[in-house]
């Protein structure tokens, strides 16, 4: 039995990883009317919520493969991408079908991405990578941006669920380590951008300058963005409810280090960046909204 790739647009598609980012980007689906199948590796309120839906709940990621032509993965570190994808007893490589497709939109580096492309191909199917950028409430709002490596066709025949989920996607190379690399790129951004924040919020702190007045401040000048205004708030209210946490930042930054120290270019920013991460999860912060990186300058 295989899948025709015409059968990508039949609105039958899979979804496995059901966190914070992928509960939202399967909704999304379903709203934009998809038959989704979906696995979680726990039963948790979040697969309640879509079979309520609508989705079809199965007992395997394999399961879910079997059923679908297109399947997507979004779980957070490579461990658990290689798990779902073929190192668990029922992953999607199990059962994947000939003219099927694996797309994973979880952040990665880039020998997890070609391990997994390996295993598809090798099981008759076809993989591209496509890590995504934005938070929750992006997915929610359907304005994610996916970072695509890998097989063209297969970047076309998920078109339709991809604009489903995000506003804007880009195809940057033939193979899946050039999405991984790409992304992590935006991560150096990301995670540097905040760090200097919650630095500058310290030093304003410690300077009796008040935090809404500076987050106004940056927001008018040259430094002005949306990212900047939306975590100013956070660090100034001290509220950290989760978009993007600090765990997963700090994930990133490491597999940053990684990838620099395989190109020799060195990144001390980025490295003094994620110590503050580290120091952040170690005060209890690792969950909270990655705004959080500010309370690693508070006295403990």
């Amino acid at each position: 039995f295989f899948f025709p790739v015409a059968m990508a647009s039949s609105g039958r598609v899979g979804f496995c990883g059901l966190g914070v980012m992928g509960r939202q980007m399967a909704s999304a689906l379903i709203e934009q009317g998809f038959k989704v199948h979906v696995w979680n590796r726990s039963s948790n309120e979040s697969l309640r919520a879509l079979q309520a839906l609508g989705a079809v709940v199965c007992s395997s990621p394999e399961a879910v493969a079997r059923e679908c032509p297109l399947t997507f993965g979004m779980v957070a570190d490579p461990a658990a991408s290689r798990a779902i994808a073929f190192q668990g007893t029922n992953s999607i490589d199990k059962g994947m079908r000939k003219g099927a497709a694996y797309v994973d939109c979880s952040t990665v580096d880039a020998q997890a991405s070609m391990e997994t492309m390996a295993a598809i191909k090798a099981a008759g199917g076809s993989f591209l990578a496509a890590p995504v950028s934005g938070g929750w409430r992006d997915a929610k709002a359907g304005k994610l941006l996916f970072i695509c490596g890998g097989d063209e066709q297969v970047y076309e025949q998920a078109t339709e669920s991809m604009e489903a989920m995000g506003e804007k996607r880009w195809l940057v190379g033939s193979t899946p380590d050039k999405a991984a690399h790409a992304k992590l790129v935006l991560q150096v951004m990301m995670g540097n951008m905040i760090g200097a924040l919650g630095e500058a919020m310290a030093v304003a702190d410690a300077a009796g300058i008040d935090a809404d007045a500076v987050g106004d401040m940056l927001d008018a000048s040259a430094m002005g963005n949306p990212l900047i205004r939306a975590k100013a708030k956070l660090m100034s209210a001290r509220d950290y409810s989760p978009n993007f946490q600090v765990y997963l930042q700090q994930k990133d930054l490491h597999l940053v280090a990684a990838l620099s120290d395989e190109l020799q270019v060195p990144t001390p920013i980025t490295s003094a960046a994620n110590n503050m991460y580290v120091q952040s999860m170690q005060r209890g912060f690792g969950n909270q909204d990655f705004a959080a990186v500010r309370e690693a300058y508070r006295a403990p």
